[in-house]
């Protein structure tokens, strides 16, 4: 039985099969975030840095 693989947005804590792995703020940590909350967190941010994409 496959193992189900589930990750949530740090900021609007729901369940999407594609997230984006970044740092928006001090202090520097990796989250997971969803699409949207990617781009409003990104926009003129200076302390944004991509790290990569999860798919389930």
């Amino acid at each position: 039985m496959a193992k189900s693989r589930v990750k949530y947005c740090e900021i609007c804590k729901k369940d999407f099969s594609t997230m984006f792995r970044i740092q928006y703020k001090q202090p520097k940590k990796w989250v997971f975030t969803c699409e949207q909350c990617l781009l409003n967190v990104k926009k003129d941010n200076p302390l944004y840095v991509y790290g990569g994409t999860w798919k389930r």
